[in-house]
C-alpha cells in the first residue's frame, strides 16, 4: 500500500457540503441514507426472536459503539435517553450539522427497525455540551408487551 497522508476529515467535509449544496432535503436524505446503513449495520435476530426494549438498546448501543461513538447507560421506561458521547465525526458535525446529525439519526433508527424493536429514536439532540449528544427513544409498538420489564 502507498504510504502517504490520508485526509479522510476532509473528505467528510467535502462530501456533506456536496450533500447540503446540491440536495433539495439534505437533511431527509441523510436520514434515509442513514437509515439504510443502520440496517447494514445491525446485529439481525432471527425471523422467530422477537427481542425486548433492553435487548434493542443492547443491539443498538453495540452498533454506536462500533462506528465510534461512546454511548453511556440508559436508564428508566419507556421515555428514554441513550446519551452519546466522542461524536466520531465532531469536527464535521459542527460546520454541516444538518447533515451529519440527520445522518446519525436515520442511522439509529435503521438499527432499531432492523432488529424490528419495541422502540425507536424519536429525535436526536445535539451538541447539548460540547461532546454529548442524547438520542430520545419512544416506544413504537404499544401493543406487544416488554417482556424486561
Amino acid at each position: 500500500m502507498p504510504a502517504g497522508r490520508r485526509s479522510y476529515q476532509l473528505l467528510a467535509q467535502m462530501l456533506t457540503g456536496l450533500i447540503s449544496q446540491t440536495l433539495p432535503q439534505p437533511a431527509q436524505a441523510a436520514v434515509d441514507a442513514g437509515e439504510a446503513w443502520g440496517r447494514y449495520l445491525a446485529d439481525t435476530p432471527s425471523p422467530a426472536k422477537q427481542i425486548d426494549t433492553d435487548e434493542a438498546i443492547r443491539r443498538l448501543t453495540a452498533v454506536l459503539t462500533d462506528v465510534g461513538f461512546a454511548p453511556g447507560a440508559v436508564e428508566g421506561r419507556p421515555d428514554q435517553v441513550i446519551p452519546l458521547r466522542h461524536c466520531p465525526f465532531r469536527e464535521v458535525a459542527e460546520e454541516q450539522r444538518d447533515v451529519v446529525c440527520s445522518l446519525h439519526l436515520g442511522l439509529m433508527r435503521g438499527a432499531l427497525k432492523e432488529v424490528r424493536a419495541p422502540v425507536g429514536v424519536d429525535r436526536l439532540e445535539p451538541f447539548v455540551e460540547p461532546s454529548l449528544c442524547l438520542a430520545h427513544l419512544t416506544r413504537t409498538d404499544q401493543d406487544q408487551p416488554d417482556h424486561a420489564a
